[in-house]
């Protein structure tokens, strides 16, 4: 790849593909000046959710023809090897109704057949109109994955040689791969995704293999905002971040980008862009931190629960906090939040974890005389941008009253409070943080 001009990176999400002249007209004009391309598609909108309602009832051999036949209706006009893809889920569903466990890797390769349908159909569109489309499924070409199914991650060292000889010989025969997103290949050889927003994930895994000069994730309905709009009518567009205020948004709940998104970008100086497709006006540019940027992005995560642990003589015992994780990691509890005091520690995690949790903990009430209070309801409201620590005093005095926790960084401000206060708080902050400094 270093002898050719760096590829541009698209990748189109499901509600993307809905209009094809669009895709068309965003791959032609990436083409423009002879630049090589590579595009990564996810599932039509809404497949993903239909095979996720199958899997989900694995004997039910009436939803699964219900959703053959919506799978069918969404992808007219695919190739013969898109029609094998359609035959294949079949066979895989009547597999898993006849099958006496479930398997993830199972479900893994069932929900892998929306990308692979949906990059059939579009390449058939793509060379409609002239473009030399080809269609490439990431397992095949040698993405590999580690063996965490429905949630895995790219193993980059292993991947890098067969994708960039794999891609790179399509594009020096001046064709556009379309790629599969979503998912790869595991070290058991088995089909792993890489979870839900993982396309993205995928376009820069791809784009840091490729040494691209840029990747684009183009999104039909969604930018990068200050808030989410639903609950903060003046949310706004940022028009940069940088590569770490962008991860930060994403742990913390914003679901414009898969949280693993950002690191290989970060590691290989490629520029990521999160374009609208309806409004090209509309982008937001994440590449390395300005010290001339001051970007406030609000996120609320609810329901949560909260758990209080009281350990006597708290500082007198150490290694307590990471005994309790010790504890929280062997029950495969993960921690939303933790916040901590001399002789408190107060847990965030969500409601199906709080359970396993307890039972995990319990041991703590004999051996350290430990007491839990709680589960209390909360919500999480986090201001994030580089220098928010700054933010703290400017943080309403009404807010931290009510916080039932509350911890700041350099770059993350994340307050626990009561879950009907969440989107009251949410604002608070977005009209002291973002709309007021704006205004000065």
């Amino acid at each position: 790849m270093s002898r050719r001009r760096p590829p541009i990176v698209l990748k189109f999400g499901g509600a993307s593909l809905a209009d094809p002249s669009r895709v068309l007209l965003e791959v032609r004009e990436a083409r423009s000046g002879g630049r090589p391309v590579v595009v990564v598609a996810s599932a039509r909108e809404g497949v993903t959710d239909l095979l996720s309602k199958a899997v989900e009832r694995p004997r039910s051999d009436t939803i699964h023809a219900a959703v053959l036949a919506e799978v069918r209706q969404r992808h007219p006009g695919l190739s013969p090897v898109g029609r094998r893809h359609v035959r294949r889920l079949a066979r895989l569903l009547l597999d898993l109704e006849q099958s006496p466990v479930r398997d993830a890797a199972m479900r893994d390769r069932i929900l892998s057949q929306g990308e692979r349908i949906a990059v059939d159909w579009l390449v058939e569109r793509l060379r409609a109109a002239s473009v030399p489309a080809v269609g490439v499924e990431a397992d095949h070409l040698g993405l590999i994955t580690d063996n965490t199914y429905g949630a895995s991650c790219i193993l980059f060292d292993r991947s890098s040689p067969a994708v960039r000889r794999g891609l790179g010989r399509l594009l020096a025969r001046g064709q556009v791969p379309v790629v599969t997103g979503y998912f790869g290949r595991s070290l058991e050889g088995r089909v792993a995704t890489l979870g839900r927003g993982g396309s993205d994930y995928a376009a820069a895994g791809l784009g840091a293999i490729l040494g691209a000069e840029r990747v684009e994730l183009v999104k039909r309905h969604v930018a990068v905002l200050s808030a989410d709009p639903k609950e903060v009518p003046a949310a706004r567009a940022i028009p940069e971040l940088s590569y770490e205020e962008a991860e930060e948004l994403a742990q913390f709940g914003a679901r414009v980008l898969h949280p693993l998104t950002i690191e290989p970008a970060r590691a290989h100086g490629i520029v990521l862009q999160v374009r609208s497709l309806d409004d090209p006006r509309v982008v937001t540019t994440i590449g390395p931190s300005r010290s001339d940027r001051h970007n406030r992005a609000l996120t609320l995560l609810r329901p949560l629960r909260l758990i209080r642990l009281r350990v006597p003589g708290g500082r007198q015992r150490p290694g307590i906090v990471a005994e309790v994780s010790q504890r929280l990691a062997l029950a495969k509890v993960n921690l939303v939040q933790l916040y901590t005091s001399s002789a408190l520690l107060c847990l965030v995690l969500a409601p199906g974890e709080v359970l396993a949790a307890l039972r995990a903990l319990a041991p703590l009430t004999q051996e350290a005389a430990a007491m839990v209070e709680g589960p209390f309801r909360v919500a999480l409201v986090t201001a994030i941008g580089d220098g928010v620590l700054a933010d703290v005093d400017r943080v309403p005095a009404a807010v931290v009253r009510s916080a039932e926790g509350f911890s700041a960084t350099p770059r993350a401000l994340s307050i626990a409070v009561p879950e009907e206060r969440g989107v009251e708080v949410l604002r608070a902050l977005h009209r002291v943080l973002v709309e007021e400094r704006s205004e000065t």
